[in-house]
């Protein structure tokens, strides 16, 4: 149970800002920081809270062994002090701060109270994930103590992400063997926050949501809790920041993947909680659909990735079908009709309706659009391969009018300076059926983490939310490569319910070969033997955009060179 407060009647109005870090970048974060801070002292807070590592962005990974990383952190702290000075509200952040210990690593993942110009209480993080995409314990050293602020007879206990997660399981079992949960209880609290950087995936956010709530419940007391938005390289961070009641039921959440303000007041004699009006406040209580939510996050995905690495434009092979379709769309909301191209690329075995719908999408979403064939490159090329040996390999044949196309992409990436876009799906990667340095080859993969069955799910729902920019014909009609005669993608692997039911069971759900046979058939074995062979495309593939709980990127780590007798 939460301490007796001080002030019978206390009352405290805390803002919340759902702002976007961008890592190495200090003087934009002082920047957004300092804009969510004036508006907190202009709407009378009290308290402001930020994400985690909000002055140097998350995740920074081996940036943490530059010396300059303490420095600057240090640096901008000083800036932001000097911002609170002779004000009322204090500004919580996360940031760097060096080991005080000369044992263990240099770095703590830290969380400061501003103050008047002066550092009024300082908390590491406790509880270091590892897991997925995660790397702290390889540059963190985890707190030693927890503890409390006392802010005008309120008690608050500040918490970092992964301190209030001890009780999810991972990999089916719970991961850590001591609970900061306990040392929470121990301080008697009026009050917990959380500053957070967790990572979107997709239905994650009810998830997230209830683990915070029986937190609370636990507790007995409120809740608040901010998380960033924006991306990092392939990691998506969705915000949703929320509220839970002195009762431990959900009060309300700041929107998902939208950079956001809001302001709780607390009223600690009542014990009632209720968001502040202002003019600044926008939220998303009612949970939007979560195909809706996951086209947001591939929109950020790709603005993000553009923004911070300095491109402003995109082009992607055009064929017609529905891969292409879907990223074509989420590129031309991300960047504008103005910065994308598509190129459509007929070989002698494409067929009329697939350049058709090429030019009907590209119409539809006003982008720039060229027809480059490859027929007579493809021509060429053969010619000249087969000289001296004979004729290529049917399947060298194919896959080399695959890097054709990839060659013309990226000829003209580097002429537009634009960046390519690969629209490869996560079905497709998994069994290798696309082509190293072919329909492969490009900077970032928007759908690489999306099974070809939600593919036509978010098809549909871009339909129904942006106009109707995919031609019927391209949800429709059977998918196929085109790289020989009336080919289908069916012919070469099971129609893709059956084979993307295995594929979760295997990738997300971890399940054994004899439950998978059991459950998907005898056929599974040819299909988890293709996924384990094509480990060296994936390991050269580009960033994919992570949406689920296990993609192919920095969060699944598994040996090229081995062997592996469960298939």
């Amino acid at each position: 149970m939460s301490s007796v407060l001080r002030g019978a009647e206390a009352h405290m109005r805390i803002a919340l800002a759902q702002i976007d870090p961008i890592v190495g970048s200090f003087a934009t974060n002082v920047k957004k920081i300092s804009e969510a801070y004036e508006q907190a002292c202009t709407d009378g807070a009290r308290l402001l809270l930020t994400p985690e590592l909000s002055i140097c962005g998350y995740p920074p990974h081996d940036l943490l062994d530059r010396p300059e990383m303490f420095e600057r952190n240090e640096a901008a702290l000083a800036n932001l002090l000097a911002l609170t000075r002779g004000k009322s509200c204090a500004l919580v952040v996360g940031h760097v701060t060096r080991n005080p210990s000369e044992h263990g690593r240099s770095a703590q993942n830290s969380v400061s109270i501003l103050q008047d110009g002066k550092v009024v209480f300082t908390q590491a993080k406790s509880l270091l994930p590892t897991y997925d995409v995660f790397d702290e314990a390889r540059y963190f050293e985890p707190a030693t103590e927890v503890k409390a602020w006392d802010c005008d007879g309120t008690s608050i206990a500040l918490a970092i992400c992964e301190d209030l997660w001890a009780q999810d399981e991972v990999l089916g079992r719970r991961i850590y063997g001591k609970e900061p949960i306990e040392k929470y209880r121990k301080l008697e609290a009026d009050l917990i926050v959380s500053l957070s950087a967790s990572p979107y995936e997709y239905g994650k956010r009810a998830r997230r949501e209830s683990i915070h709530q029986d937190v609370s419940t636990g507790l007995g007391i409120p809740l608040l809790y901010v998380n960033q938005i924006g991306a990092t390289d392939e990691i998506l961070f969705d915000g949703g920041s929320f509220a839970i009641d002195f009762q431990g039921k959900l009060s309300g959440r700041l929107p998902l993947f939208k950079k956001a303000f809001g302001m709780v007041d607390l009223d600690f004699g009542s014990k009632k909680l209720s968001w502040a009006n202002s003019k600044s406040t926008e939220r998303e209580d009612q949970a939007p659909d979560e195909v809706e939510v996951l086209s947001r996050a591939l929109v950020v995905g790709i603005r993000e990735y553009f923004a911070r690495t300095g491109f402003r434009s995109a082009i992607l092979g055009l064929s017609g079908g529905i891969d292409s379709a879907v990223v074509a769309a989420l590129a031309v909301q991300a960047l504008g009709a103005e910065n994308v191209m598509g190129i459509a690329m007929p070989s002698q075995y494409s067929s009329g309706h697939s350049l058709e719908d090429a030019e009907v999408i590209a119409r539809n979403l006003k982008i720039r659009f060229e027809v480059r064939p490859i027929k007579f490159l493809f021509a060429t090329a053969n010619r000249e391969l087969s000289e001296g040996r004979g004729a290529l390999a049917p399947l060298a044949q194919e896959n080399l009018q695959s890097r054709l196309r990839g060659m013309v992409l990226m000829s003209l990436s580097n002429h537009y300076n634009a960046l390519v876009l690969t629209t490869g799906n996560k079905s497709e990667m998994a069994t290798g059926y696309c082509t190293l340095y072919g329909d492969m080859a490009g900077a970032i993969a928007p759908i690489g983490d999306i099974y070809k069955t939600r593919v036509y799910e978010l098809a549909n729902k871009i339909n129904a939310l942006w106009g109707g920019p995919i031609p019927e014909r391209s949800i429709t009609k059977p998918p196929s490569a085109e790289l020989k005669p009336d080919q289908k993608d069916q012919d070469s692997l099971p129609p893709y319910d059956q084979l993307d039911a295995l594929l979760v069971d295997y990738i997300e759900n971890r399940q054994p070969l004899p439950l998978l046979e059991k459950k998907h058939g005898k056929w599974v074995g040819e299909i988890l033997k293709k996924l384990e062979m094509n480990e060296y495309k994936r390991r050269q593939a580009a960033p994919v955009l992570k949406v689920s709980t296990k993609a192919f990127g920095i969060g699944r780590r598994i040996p090229i060179a081995k062997k592996w007798d469960s298939i």
